[in-house]
Formats: structure tokens, C-alpha cells, sequence
């Protein structure tokens, strides 16, 4: 049974990768072919999740037009699929919503809490951590005053240098 698991996992990864890697890309940038992808994890009932939606949804409108794909990931094992939809919904997300409950895109990117983003420039992990830094701290909220993921794709579509790798993410925990 466990032999079983590995494999699905492993296939899912595969598939995974494979969609991933088959995803828009940025079609002109200094004359490269650049794919870029951002993963973020969600969770329903997670405040800080819900908080972040509105960032998020922000930099899908500025930077979908460039080309670059995002994806947020439910990796709790009490998201269906009715739930997810109902949250894209409440949230007015604009941006793609699936179900990750084997937990495997966890396990791939290393994420630890909900609203954590990862970036991935072919195929490469650029950026792992919070969207900006409007939490200092479980419970600690102010006003942003650094746009971590706004930064991020800007210095991509830029072809300038990424100004950040990663920081710690403050959510809550998967």
C-alpha cells in the first residue's frame, strides 16, 4: 500500500511538473523565453489567507497580462473541491484553485503555512515567502510597506535582478 502512494505521488508530480512546465510564458523579455509561475498556499478558514487573497488578486490583475501563470493550492485535508470553488467565490479570486489534499505540492515546494508563495522561473524556485509583509507575526497586522511579490515579478518582467530569495512566511501553520 505504501509502494502504491509513492507512486501516485510521484505520478501527480509528474503531471504536475509537466503542466507546469506547459504554462504560459513570458513571450518576449529581451528576446529570452521566460516561464514563470507563482504557487501559493491557501486555506479556507486560515485569517491570514483570507487577508491575502486581496494582494494576491491585485498582482494577478497586474501581471497576468505579462504572461506569468498563478496557481493556489488547498493542501488541507478538509478542502473538497465545494469548499475551494465557495472560497474562489467569497474571494473573488481570479486565479486557478486546486486541491493538493496528498499533500504533494507541500512536499515539492517545502511550504510550511497557508499564504506562503512560491516563485518559479524556469522551473527554478527564485522566491519563497510572504506577498509583503502586512504581518509581522501571528495576530501582528499593519499597513504593508514592502510588496515582496510585487518586487519579485516586477524584476523578472524587468530582466533585472531578483531583489529577494526568501523570507519567513507568517501564517498559519499546514
Amino acid at each position: 500500500m505504501l509502494l502504491f502512494k509513492m507512486k501516485k505521488k510521484l505520478i501527480i508530480f509528474v503531471l504536475l511538473t509537466t503542466f507546469l512546465s506547459c504554462d504560459k510564458s513570458v513571450e518576449e523579455n529581451n528576446g529570452t523565453n521566460t516561464q514563470v509561475h507563482v504557487s501559493m498556499f491557501l486555506y479556507e478558514n486560515c485569517p491570514i489567507a483570507q487577508y491575502m487573497t486581496l494582494p494576491l488578486n491585485d498582482i494577478y490583475e497586474q501581471f497576468s497580462g505579462e504572461d506569468i501563470s498563478f496557481t493556489g493550492y488547498f493542501p488541507n485535508i478538509l478542502s473538497t473541491p465545494e469548499s475551494i470553488s465557495a472560497f474562489q467565490d467569497e474571494y473573488s479570486l481570479l486565479f486557478n484553485c486546486v486541491d493538493d489534499d496528498d499533500g504533494v505540492l507541500v512536499e515539492y515546494f517545502g511550504a510550511n503555512v497557508y499564504a506562503e508563495v512560491f516563485v518559479e522561473k524556469d522551473g527554478i524556485i527564485v522566491y519563497q515567502g510572504m506577498v509583503d509583509n502586512s504581518y509581522s507575526a501571528l495576530g501582528q497586522w499593519s499597513p504593508a510597506d514592502k510588496h515582496y511579490l510585487y518586487d519579485i515579478l516586477s524584476s523578472i518582467i524587468n530582466d533585472e535582478e531578483i531583489p529577494w530569495a526568501s523570507n519567513m512566511a507568517i501564517g498559519c501553520l499546514i
